[in-house]
């Protein structure tokens, strides 16, 4: 499977991310919220939004979306086709590593719709 993180694999308009949030099932742990909604597409994809109440410098959040492309980019083959994912931290990145964003990721996930 390629590792690479493709445009297509991007939620990009904001009609797409809102319809995540009305329609999508939340799913929420300790670190991370995800808003999970079935589609049709052989590929799942992915938004990332980083409030400003929970992460209230830009430099953390930045790593935050780091952290999360890289997580949803190693990890496509497990998480499967046919998803759209808006991520969204509960708090602020301080000490997580690549390993412990992945983990409650996948383990968010598993109880996918």
């Amino acid at each position: 499977m390629d590792q690479r993180l493709l445009r297509r694999e991007r939620i990009g308009r904001q009609a797409e991310i809102d319809a995540c949030y009305r329609q999508g099932v939340r799913l929420v742990g300790k670190i991370l919220r995800f808003h999970v909604r079935r589609s049709d597409r052989a590929f799942a994809r992915m938004a990332i939004s980083v409030p400003r109440r929970f992460v209230r410098k830009a430099v953390e959040r930045n790593r935050w979306k780091r952290l999360l492309r890289e997580a949803f980019r190693r990890n496509k083959a497990a998480i499967g086709p046919g998803l759209d994912i808006v991520a969204v931290p509960m708090r602020p990145p301080g000490d997580l590593k690549r390993a412990d964003v992945e983990s409650a990721m996948l383990s968010l996930l598993s109880r996918k719709p």
